[in-house]
């Protein structure tokens, strides 16, 4: 086998939903491909497209973001049509699409028809198992595919102890649930349109919310943003800086979390709250990190 590359975009924009902000809306694009607008808290995410590419290393360019955004002005009734100017942030990514090594190189044929699923092989005189392509959603059947294979090449693999590694116990839940609804912790949120505080910290966090709530009982304004429209909590960055180990800002800002999907970089750069964060994740060197952050 071998992989083949496809190029696929997102855009955030503003909330595109006026009721029901929960649901996926899906579309057949001018091309018959399906693409949707994903909620994300107050924005909408729009995405993707399918563009056959050579390298894995991409970016959005002006003809991924043009399509886009004609293909949803075109498919929903918006009081303004969006432009590039509504764009608040952008995602490119690649996929490993697997076909025959002895295969056409694909051009000719249906590029959305490609199989988005993996393929194992196994060299048993080198004795190397190579996976090719596949989702992060089949990480489950690609693990098990593999531990198989390296079984047959006589590697013996620990017993299945079948721990559990979903959500807790409702029992767990449910104590969770008590504390929170005791400590009143739903009120310390009142922006419109935006989940319980009890239902945010239990979907992201599991047992490691308990400890969070402590935070928050000690001191109430850690249930509080620490940016304004970021919908980042003071309580998730202390925790993020006391476990993660983060070594540069924009890793927590691109990546950890979620602030520069749904905040402008202009409003990033103007906000108090990025020396706060600087402070609570890297101490004395703050001012070093906040420099290399904001000249990038």
């Amino acid at each position: 086998h071998r992989i083949v590359y496809s190029k696929g975009i997102h855009l955030v924009v503003p909330r595109l939903t006026t009721d029901q902000h929960q649901r996926v809306l899906a579309f057949f694009d001018d091309t018959q491909r399906l693409f949707y607008v994903i909620p994300m808290g107050s924005r909408s995410v729009i995405g993707t497209t399918d563009t056959r590419i050579d390298e894995p290393f991409t970016e959005v360019d002006d003809d991924d973001r043009n399509f886009l955004l004609a293909q949803i002005n075109a498919r929903l009734d918006l009081d303004q049509p969006l432009t590039a100017a509504d764009v608040i942030a952008e995602r490119s990514g690649v996929r490993p699409l697997v076909v025959d090594t002895g295969g056409a190189d694909q051009r000719d044929v249906d590029w959305t028809s490609l199989s988005r699923k993996h393929a194992i092989e196994t060299d048993r005189r080198a004795r190397l198992v190579t996976i090719f392509g596949g989702k992060l959603t089949d990480c489950l059947n690609v693990g098990e595919e593999v531990a198989e294979a390296v079984e047959s090449l006589g590697v013996p693999l620990e017993n299945d102890l079948k721990n559990w590694y979903g959500e807790p116990a409702k029992a767990t839940r449910a104590e969770f649930y008590r504390q929170a609804r005791l400590m009143k912790i739903d009120s310390l949120r009142t922006k419109p349109d935006v989940e319980p505080l009890s239902d945010r910290l239990w979907r992201r966090y599991g047992r490691r919310a308990f400890s969070m709530l402590e935070a928050i009982r000690d001191d109430p304004r850690m249930g509080t943003d620490i940016m304004d429209n970021a919908d980042y909590l003071r309580v998730e960055l202390h925790l993020a800086a006391n476990t993660e180990m983060i070594t540069k800002l924009e890793d927590l800002m691109r990546r950890r979390s979620k602030i520069e999907q749904v905040v402008s970089d202009d409003v990033i750069r103007q906000s108090s709250g990025l020396d706060e964060v600087a402070r609570i994740l890297f101490g004395d060197d703050a001012d070093r990190r906040l420099k290399e952050y904001l000249e990038t």
